[in-house]
């Protein structure tokens, strides 16, 4: 999503009201806006959180400047007051406004996530709960956006407010030490804190694109811009009218240029976050000037000040009603989120005018910093204990299951039956046929739709050979190794576990998964330690969400399991694209794992699976070729070191709304849920690497979606979690499907 900008205090930085900064904010947030409403060309509009970086720190830093050049002292507690009863009010009540919205609305199965959104936007840290996220990869099974995710700015510039006055305390106390002037040691301060934080922002948004974005350090250079602007006030003042005028036209130009030009794609903010934040700088700079000459002409105009004094409600208010009905209802089309957009000015506008502007020009707050310090407290609290509340009501949706109806697949595989002679290799099914979990004796079974040609499963290995050493341990069931043509398979549950609220939860208990930034390499040691044979599976979270049964397989056939995996980062030796940059950190745990594999800790043989498309070639060029060349440069290293190589298919690739779609529709999730059969994201870049290098692929994707629309829940369990990943509870109903499947593909490698 684009974010939000946060909100600056009124007024400039050398005191007195400017028009023209009022209009700058006004053409900030209606970028912000706009890119939220998906209108075509305007998906930069996202440059508009930078504009207000810019504003902020000059805004906050000329006010605190002059407070001590006044009185040689800052009143902090009168400083946070002011904050206090300037934003938390408002923020408060669009926070609860926004857990009703959710409990109406929301699919239950996102309450308890949302719940934790408000907590943290409340408490002002909710840029680092977001940060955190997107490099926790498995929550990329909440990857719906939250609707207080747009608060993430806000908590930037709150945590700009507590520590600032603080600097500014410290630079006047070095400068009345060392007898110099207290201009000379904030300018001195500040740049201390932009160069660090502009270099950090370079190489973190270039090797941790996603939490970069959040991230706090990486977005303190730009308030310092404007706090630089704040403190050469009087050489502003100084400069000519012409070139003001021009340096004010040419930055409003700039930014605005910067809204239509940029992307999504580009990475952000590094040091391209430089043109919208020197832009929104040169307007601020000539506007010291420019006057009516300059972009005060348009920014002064009755419509813009009207937006930019609504400009806090209207950002607090407009996203959470995009975010809400695309939860409810579905990714909306960009006029009816451009609506809901527009939608926002009632309730922001209501918000302004009865509780925004009289909290902030209440005499006995402004009177009293003590009081509006206990107001800002009594508003966090409530804040807090609304997502608290909406998380855990959350829970009170949970329905137990009865024992033993979670049978999923076990129960096909456990029931005889036959075939439809009319499609052989389907699978039977039953709506509570007899031999089903939880079935209703007498219900007549219907065949299923066999998948499509222009679906195929992957190729099967083919049979071992008898001298291969992995037969070893309890026999392997021969009709497992094709497509399941045994027992019946109930899609109408009479209960679901885990149930859609917990689903996000239901994770393997030995996931080994390295988080996204770490290039840490752990080897769980897993399987039988004392086994002959050592098998090590490697690759990302689509390989981890097997681990469990990988485990059972391991120990049953005596083998040693040593797992590698890293989120989001498929055993490829070319650098994966991730997100609008290359995976720096994955490509540094990669070539340790090899290290490891071709060295001390070398393997038997290796599992390899991922659900990555893209990669870079030398040139810096992406492409699925690439992702493709990289796997199969890996696996010839290993093949050429005796090492043998199997490949696991990915699972087909659910809506991301699969979960929710559950939820709503417990007793026919079939018929409302399911989704079209597909060979799973990573699988093409699979199978076109083991052709090349004769690798076996193997897949249980005919088992986890066995007819042409994939059945969400099976046999009482529900399949996916709220992503793309099979839940702990499913995957452990596959164990001896998977058994079969790894053991003949094991047994039909060569060393």
């Amino acid at each position: 999503m684009c974010p939000a900008p946060p909100f600056a205090e009124e007024g400039q930085g050398s005191g007195g009201f400017r028009a023209d900064i009022e209009g700058l904010r006004a053409v900030a947030v209606s970028l912000v806006m706009l890119c939220h409403a998906g209108v075509p060309g305007l998906s930069g509009g996202f440059i508009g959180v930078d504009a207000f970086f810019v504003i902020s720190g000059f805004l906050i830093t000329g006010l605190l400047v002059r407070e001590v050049d006044d009185t040689r002292r800052i009143s902090l507690r009168r400083f946070w007051a002011r904050r206090a009863k300037r934003l938390l009010p408002a923020s408060a009540t669009v926070l609860l406004a926004t857990a009703v919205l959710t409990v109406l609305l929301v699919p239950s199965p996102r309450w308890s996530t949302i719940g934790g959104d408000i907590v943290a936007a409340a408490l002002y840290v909710v840029n680092w709960r977001f940060a955190h996220q997107s490099v926790a990869y498995l929550q990329a099974d909440t990857a719906a956006s939250s609707p207080v995710q747009h608060y993430w700015s806000l908590a930037v510039e709150e945590q700009f407010y507590l520590l600032w006055p603080l600097l500014i305390l410290l630079c006047a106390e070095v400068a009345r030490q060392l007898s110099v002037r207290l201009r000379t040691t904030l300018v001195a301060g500040i740049l201390l804190v932009i160069v660090p934080s502009l270099l950090w922002s370079i190489h973190d948004t270039a090797t941790s694109p996603e939490p970069a974005y959040f991230a706090t350090p990486t977005r303190l250079w730009e308030l310092g811009v404007g706090a630089l602007i704040a403190l050469f006030a009087p050489f502003w003042l100084r400069s000519t009218r012409g070139a003001a005028t021009m340096l004010a036209w040419g930055g409003l130009a700039t930014l605005l240029l910067s809204a239509l030009t940029i992307t999504q794609d580009v990475a952000w903010p590094s040091s391209n976050a430089l043109m919208p934040a020197l832009a929104t700088a040169a307007v601020i700079v000539g506007g010291f000037r420019a006057r009516e000459a300059g972009p005060l002409r348009v920014l002064g105009t009755r419509v813009l000040q009207r937006i930019g004094a609504l400009s806090y409600s209207l950002y607090l208010w407009h996203w959470p009603l995009v975010a809400i009905a695309t939860a409810r209802w579905g990714e909306p089309s960009w006029p009816v989120r451009l609506a809901l957009v527009a939608a926002s000015a009632g309730p922001a506008w209501l918000t302004y005018v009865l509780l925004e502007d009289p909290v902030r020009r209440s005499a006995l707050l402004s009177r009293a910093p003590r009081v509006a310090l206990m107001v800002g407290a009594a508003c966090t609290a409530v804040g807090v204990g609304v997502g608290l509340g909406l998380g855990g009501f959350a829970q009170t949706q949970v329905r137990a299951a009865p024992a033993g109806e979670a049978r999923g697949a076990a129960a096909a595989i456990a029931a005889p039956a036959t075939p439809d002679p009319r499609h052989p290799g389907s699978i039977p099914t039953a709506s509570g046929g007899a031999g089903a979990s939880g079935g209703r004796p007498g219900a007549a079974a219907s065949p299923t739709t066999p998948p499509t040609r222009t679906q195929p499963s992957p190729p099967h290995p083919p049979p071992p050979r008898r001298s291969s050493p992995w037969r070893s341990g309890p026999a392997v069931d021969p009709a497992l190794a094709g497509p399941p043509r045994t027992g019946l398979l109930d899609l109408t549950p009479t209960s679901i576990t885990p149930d859609p609220v917990k689903a996000v939860d239901d994770r393997p208990k030995e996931t080994c998964l390295v988080d996204q930034d770490s290039t840490r390499v752990r080897r769980c040691e897993l399987g039988d330690r004392s086994g002959r044979l050592t098998l090590a599976v490697v690759g990302d979270s689509k390989v981890d969400q097997w681990i469990d049964l990988f485990d059972q397989i391991a120990r049953r056939h005596h083998i040693r399991l040593d797992a590698y995996t890293k989120a989001g980062c498929a055993f490829s030796a070319a650098p994966i694209q991730r997100g609008s940059a290359a995976y720096g950190s994955c490509t540094t745990w990669t070539a340790k794992v090899m290290g490891e594999l071709t060295g001390p800790h070398r393997p038997s043989a290796v599992l390899v699976s991922g659900q990555e498309v893209r990669a870079y070639d030398g040139a810096g060029r992406p492409g699925a070729a690439q992702m493709v060349d990289g796997y199969v440069t890996q696996w010839k290293r290993l093949q050429s070191k005796g090492i043998r190589v199997v490949a696991l298919a990915d699972v087909p690739t659910p809506p991301a709304h699969v979960v929710d779609c559950v939820s709503r529709y417990r007793s026919a999730p079939d018929s409302r849920c399911a989704f079209p059969r597909n060979a799973g994201m990573g699988t093409p870049a699979l199978t076109a690497a083991a052709r090349r290098t004769g690798v076996p692929l193997f897949s249980v994707n005919d088992w986890v979606c066995p007819q042409a629309s994939c059945p969400p829940v099976i046999g009482n369990v529900l399949v996916y979690r709220s992503g793309n990943h099979i839940t702990a509870t499913y995957a452990a109903t596959l164990v001896e499907v998977m058994r079969t499947r790894l053991i003949t593909a094991l047994a039909a490698t060569s060393p």
